[in-house]
């Protein structure tokens, strides 16, 4: 079993490498900062013949301040990241387990911490990719929600080793949540008879936490919070709500994610139709 970084811990050494003084090998751009917090990409070197690129996007959060998963919740900016230059064709984020947390202006899905989110660029030939260019969109908020939009550039050949680079990448992409596992497993989803998602979660019995579970599946099939409708000693059963009619929603597929305790699991789901 390959061994991964507890979320909260990854977070917090993100937070820590951000504080090293800036090494002449790390391919990185520059920080932008804004309103409660600071950004930047960080980039490993090339692989010469690779089809791909591994970088992060640190998010340096200030106490206090949030910003947003992929699928936020009734209220949020889910991160954006789009790439130019030559020889980069693509980019996908990549998300650790977030939380949940409820406020006043409702539910969110997202980081309370600094956090790292894990970018892999897409390469689109042969050659060793140059300068390249990322526009950023994402919402930095605390009592408001800031939209910040920033414009960062990086030279991955620039890199001249691995060390900081390195931490700060492993690190990132080791705080994925993985499959399913012995600890935590997301056995499926199903419509109940009345419309909503069903999906059953087998974890460790614990009196100190209860397991989270976040759902997405494209801006054209949202969900409400998934709400806890029975428990016991390892086995919980959630349901969600659509924000759409399922009835004319056809089949699609579903990426689930859940965490308990130090344990974070992600698997995609195919959902029939309704």
């Amino acid at each position: 079993m390959a061994f991964h970084l507890p979320v909260k811990y990854a977070a917090i050494f993100a937070a820590l490498c951000a504080c090293l003084p800036q090494a002449a090998h790390a391919a990185s751009s520059q920080w932008e900062a804004t309103d409660g917090a600071r950004i930047r990409i960080v980039a490993e070197p090339p692989i010469p013949g690779a089809n791909e690129l591994r970088a992060i996007l640190q998010i340096d959060l200030e106490p206090g301040w949030k910003t947003y998963w992929r699928e936020p919740g009734a209220a949020g900016i889910p991160p954006q990241v789009a790439v130019s230059g030559d020889g980069v064709s693509a980019v996908q984020i990549h998300f650790p387990a977030p939380e949940w947390t409820d406020d006043a202006y409702g539910s969110w899905a997202g980081y309370k911490h600094p956090v790292a989110l894990p970018l892999t660029l897409a390469l689109d030939g042969n050659d060793t990719p140059g300068a390249i260019a990322a526009d950023v969109f994402l919402g930095i908020c605390r009592d408001v929600c800031v939209p910040v939009s920033a414009h960062l550039d990086f030279d991955p050949r620039d890199a001249r080793g691995k060390m900081i680079q390195g931490l700060l990448i492993d690190a990132a992409f080791s705080a994925l949540p993985d499959g399913n596992s012995d600890n935590l497993a997301i056995e499926g989803a199903s419509w109940t008879a009345d419309g909503e998602i069903e999906i059953v979660l087998h974890h460790k019995a614990s009196d100190r936490e209860a397991p989270q579970l976040f759902l997405s599946a494209g801006s054209d099939h949202p969900f409400s919070k998934p709400v806890q409708v029975s428990s016991d000693a390892g086995t919980t059963i959630f349901r969600a709500r659509p924000a759409f009619d399922p009835s004319k929603a056809g089949a699609f597929d579903l990426i689930a994610t859940a965490r308990h305790g130090i344990d974070a699991v992600e698997i995609t789901l195919p959902i029939d139709a309704f």
